[in-house]
């Protein structure tokens, strides 16, 4: 029940990571790491007894389930292979050594099937590997799946272990680590798995019993565990950074759309929808920058200066009720706004400042974090948003006028 509970935590885990390297932006480097992540999931999916059933009951190929999870790992290998010439100093040195792990892992993939299509198997039984255990073709399907496996695990360690002790300590250094001692994990799964179909062939029956194939599921699963966590430790931060810009994209939309209604002249290409905003799971960076510069133009535009203050909040609000055509008479008066203080936070540039962030980019573009300036500038405006809320409209304040009558005072000067 425990190593059951295992696996479907770590299945999650692993599809929840896959999910998000597929729901965000990825360099080239990162696009291997997300395919090879969603080789190992495909791989752990179809290890799972029900869905390994089930994928057999709709193909109506008894075992199919077997070749797919192993030709999956043998693909994250070649994964892991290429990765690891994208991360090399010096490509050239060893790419002979490369190509010769391509070709072998081709050629197990290969033999893999043939053995598949030659083995005997019954859809009734569960996995023919562990049915005709120690018979020579499922030792040798067994020895060439490991084999597939151990070259990715060797890619791992080499590129996870001298990451480990070059880096400074913090979240990156805690993930090399883990995955580092995945890899080891791996390599025990691995030896384990072929001393099971050694012993079988020499005649023993010793890790039969349920505690043995416990002890094998669980490395398995621990191994893909610590992959997880692994990845995900050092993604932590890139998380925090998005959720965060994810959610001051939602919190200045009702500023912004205020703005552009009253100029809508500074709305960059059309104006995104709400569903837009709320589904912008890829671009919430590009689009929450695009979203500050747009606001910062309406400033300019509505009151002549950009600024985050009390005053500059309220004369916002008094310029956006005359855009829409609101009494003059509730109106501050339209002239500049007095400027108390000079103002702590970054200011944006005036209605040019599209043109020059065209020219060079957002910061987004060549900075994945979105880089410094541009969170300060978040922050200035979500102030600004706040005091922009609580800047009612100011009152007419009537003068009192005297009438003569029976509740009135009298006079003693009269």
């Amino acid at each position: 029940m425990a190593v059951d509970v295992l696996e479907i935590t770590v299945l999650v885990a692993f599809w929840a990571f896959t999910i998000w390297r597929f729901a965000t932006p990825q360099t080239p480097r990162g696009k291997a790491v997300r395919l090879v992540v969603l080789l190992a999931t495909l791989s752990f999916t179809f290890n799972r007894r029900e869905i390994s059933f089930a994928t057999d009951t709709v193909l109506h190929v008894p075992d199919i389930s077997v070749p797919l999870k192993n030709l999956a790992t043998v693909a994250a290998s070649a994964g892991m292979v290429h990765i690891v010439g994208l991360l090399s100093v010096d490509p050239a040195r060893w790419a002979w050594l490369r190509r010769a792990a391509y070709a072998l892992l081709s050629v197990t993939g290969v033999a893999m099937s043939v053995l598949f299509l030659l083995a005997p198997r019954r859809p009734e039984r569960y996995d023919f590997v562990y049915e005709q255990a120690g018979t020579p073709l499922v030792t040798a399907y067994a020895v060439l799946t490991q084999l597939g496996l151990t070259v990715g695990l060797i890619c791992a360690l080499v590129l996870f272990r001298p990451a480990g002790r070059g880096v400074a300590p913090g979240r990156l250094r805690i993930g090399m680590w883990l995955l580092s001692a995945a890899a080891v994990v791996g390599l025990l799964f691995m030896t384990n798995r072929v001393v099971y179909q050694i012993s079988h062939a020499a005649g023993s029956r010793a890790l039969d019993g349920t505690g043995a194939q416990s002890f094998s599921r669980m490395l398995l699963a621990l191994m893909l565990l610590l992959f997880a966590l692994g990845g995900a430790i050092p993604a932590l931060g890139g998380l925090r950074r998005w959720t965060s810009r994810y959610v001051a994209l939602q919190r200045l939309r009702p500023l912004w759309l205020e703005l552009s209604t009253a100029a809508p002249g500074v709305v960059l290409g059309d104006p995104p929808g709400r569903a837009a905003d709320l589904f912008a799971l890829r671009g919430a960076e590009l689009r929450l920058y695009r979203r500050v510069i747009e606001i910062r133009d309406a400033q300019w535009l509505l009151v002549g200066h950009a600024g985050d203050t009390d005053a500059d909040a309220a004369a916002l609000r008094s310029a956006v009720a005359r855009a829409a055509g609101g009494d003059p008479g509730t109106s501050p008066d339209p002239g500049p706004a007095p400027v108390a203080a000079p103002v702590a936070a970054p200011v944006a540039a005036p209605v040019a400042a599209p043109v020059a962030a065209q020219a060079s980019g957002p910061p987004g573009a060549s900075q994945p974090a979105g880089g410094p300036a541009v969170d300060a500038e978040v922050r200035a405006l979500l102030g600004l948003a706040r005091r922009y809320r609580d800047a009612a409209p100011q009152d007419v304040v009537a003068t009192p006028v005297s009438f003569t009558g029976h509740n009135d005072p009298p006079d003693p000067g009269r």
